[in-house]
C-alpha cells in the first residue's frame, strides 16, 4: 500500500546563462527526481534536467521564473545560503 506524501520542499537559486537569460536552479531534500515531478513549469520556461543533476529552468518570457517560484512555493536562497543548504543536504539532492 503506497503512502501519500506531503508537499515537496523546494529551494531555488537564481542565475544567468552565458547569453544572459535568467535561470533558476532547484533542489530538494527529497531529491532531484521528486523536485522535477513537483514543479509545474508552464510554457514560458525551458526545463533542463537529467539523471544525477539539479533541474534548471530558463526564462523564455519576462516574469516566468517569478511565477514559477510563487506557484510552486520555492524558497529562493542567496548563493551563500544555497551553498550551506546544499552541503547540509549532501548527495540526497541528486537522487
Amino acid at each position: 500500500m503506497s503512502q501519500k506524501r506531503g508537499p515537496v520542499t523546494l529551494y531555488g537559486l537564481y542565475g544567468f546563462t552565458h547569453g544572459g537569460a535568467r535561470v533558476l536552479t532547484i533542489m530538494s531534500p527529497d531529491g532531484a527526481t521528486a523536485a522535477l515531478s513537483a514543479v509545474e513549469a508552464g510554457v514560458d520556461v525551458i526545463v533542463y534536467s537529467g539523471t544525477g543533476q539539479l533541474t534548471r529552468y530558463q526564462e523564455k518570457r519576462s516574469g516566468a521564473l517569478r511565477r514559477l517560484v510563487r506557484q510552486n512555493a520555492v524558497e529562493v536562497l542567496s548563493k551563500e545560503d544555497w551553498d550551506g543548504k546544499k552541503n547540509e543536504l549532501g548527495d540526497a539532492v541528486f537522487r
